[in-house]
C-alpha cells in the first residue's frame, strides 16, 4: 500500500468516525444503508468543488449508491472497538476518545467538516428508507454513460461517483506525516479475535450486518 493509499485510509476512517459521532447527536444512523448515503452526499458536494476529503468509489447497487470500502472500514473500526457491534451504529467511549484526541486534526480540517455538518442537518432525522429515496431521485452525470440521469435511471453496477484524485483536486484534508502515521496505528490494530467473538453473538440478533445495500 502506498503512502498515499495510507493516508487516504486514515482520512476516511477518521472521517466516517466523525460523521457517525455527530450524526447520532442529530438524529440516528440506523444501519449500513443510511451511513452509505449520507457519506455519499457528503462525497458528492465535495466533488462538486474540486474537494478531496472522502476517497470512495460508489456504484449504483441495489438500494442506490454503495461503496464496498464503507462497509469493510466499518467492519474494521468496529474490530478495533471504535463502533459498537449492534445497530444503531455508534462510537464506542474508545472511538469518542480517538476523536478527542484528533482536535487539532479536526480543527485544522473545519471548512471541510462543516461540509459534513451540513448534509447530517440535513439528513440526520431521515429514516433509512427516506434518505434512500431522496437519493433516487437525485440527478447525477454518469461518466461512463456520459449522460446526466436520476440514480434510479442508473444501470446496476455502474461506477457513479469516483475517488478524487490529488493532481484534480483544489484542496484536500490536511493531515502530517507525524499525524498520518499515529492514527494509522490506532486504526489498524485490528482486534480479529474480538471479532470473530463478535460474530457469535449474531444469535442475539442486535449485532451490524453489513450488506451490500
Amino acid at each position: 500500500m502506498s503512502d498515499a493509499d495510507i493516508r487516504d485510509r486514515v482520512v476516511n476512517n477518521i472521517l466516517l468516525l466523525y460523521l457517525i459521532r455527530e450524526a447520532n447527536l442529530k438524529g440516528h444512523v440506523e444501519d449500513t444503508l443510511k451511513l452509505q448515503k449520507l457519506v455519499f452526499l457528503a462525497q458528492k458536494k465535495f466533488l462538486a468543488k474540486s474537494l478531496k476529503v472522502f476517497s470512495y468509489n460508489f456504484f449504483r447497487w441495489d438500494k442506490g449508491p454503495f461503496s464496498a470500502d464503507i462497509n469493510n472500514d466499518l467492519t474494521s473500526l468496529t474490530a478495533r472497538g471504535l463502533v459498537k457491534n449492534r445497530w444503531p451504529i455508534q462510537l464506542t467511549k474508545e472511538g469518542l476518545e480517538l476523536l478527542d484526541n484528533c482536535e487539532e486534526v479536526t480543527e485544522e480540517n473545519y471548512a471541510f467538516l462543516s461540509v459534513i455538518d451540513e448534509v447530517i442537518s440535513d439528513f440526520a432525522k431521515y429514516t433509512p428508507e427516506e434518505i434512500k429515496e431522496h437519493v433516487y431521485e437525485m440527478k447525477i452525470f454518469v461518466p461512463r454513460l456520459r449522460d446526466v440521469m436520476t440514480i434510479a435511471e442508473i444501470p446496476r453496477g455502474t461506477l457513479i461517483l469516483f475517488k478524487p484524485s490529488d493532481k484534480r483536486s483544489k484542496s484536500k484534508f490536511v493531515i502530517d506525516n507525524g499525524w498520518c502515521a499515529t492514527l494509522e496505528v490506532a486504526l489498524d490494530q485490528e482486534a480479529i479475535e474480538s471479532l470473530r467473538q463478535s460474530y457469535d453473538d449474531a444469535i442475539e440478533g442486535n449485532v451490524h450486518e453489513f450488506q451490500a445495500l
